[in-house]
């Protein structure tokens, strides 16, 4: 998420002195880049999680990404350099779907795995209720014109139907195969 709002946040730079709307998402960025990272290193906090349920980090991180995640960030450049860097917006809106804190609490209680693997989903299941609320501020008060709603939208219905794709493949590696005809 950080290079990609890096990228965007570069792209808007280039283009506010005679553009309203990229000024407006340069100045946005600049506020939320910071309150995203939460380790030294850009996903690094999710990796730590990821440690702590056991998951190998190292050999996660030398896979290739699966292809319907390459897409869906490819995509995203695409939009920012060819199109208009307010297309991360529709990425971010993933912000206003943020986990809930009791929920998380269950899924804890329940996988039995220790609470440390689940740190960046507490987290967010509180920052991300401003962090959404900051987002709608920022859409109400940009200079949006049709073409910028249009790509915003674009991006965030692939955003979605892409993460689904990918959660839908993990859930069906996981699920056990039956052995009924």
């Amino acid at each position: 998420m950080i290079p990609l709002m890096e990228a965007a946040l570069e792209r808007a730079r280039a283009v506010a002195y005679e553009d309203p709307v990229a000024a407006g998402l340069a100045e946005y960025l600049e506020r939320h880049i910071p309150e995203e990272m939460h380790a030294d290193e850009p996903g690094g906090a999710m990796l730590d999680d990821l440690a702590a349920i056991g998951v190998d980090t190292v050999a996660l991180r030398a896979e290739p990404a699966p292809a319907k995640i390459a897409a869906l960030i490819g995509a995203q450049y695409f939009w920012i350099f060819q199109g208009h860097p307010i297309a991360v917006l529709g990425f971010l809106a993933l912000e206003t779907y943020h986990p809930h804190g009791p929920t998380v609490e269950r899924l804890i209680e329940k996988t039995g795995l220790p609470r440390d693997g689940f740190r960046q989903l507490l987290l967010h299941a509180e920052a991300d209720v401003a962090h959404a609320d900051d987002l709608r501020r920022v859409l109400d008060s940009l200079p949006l014109e049709l073409h910028h709603d249009q790509l915003i939208a674009r991006s965030a219905l692939h955003t979605i139907a892409l993460l689904t794709d990918a959660l839908l493949d993990i859930v069906g590696e996981a699920a056990p195969v039956s052995t009924d005809g």
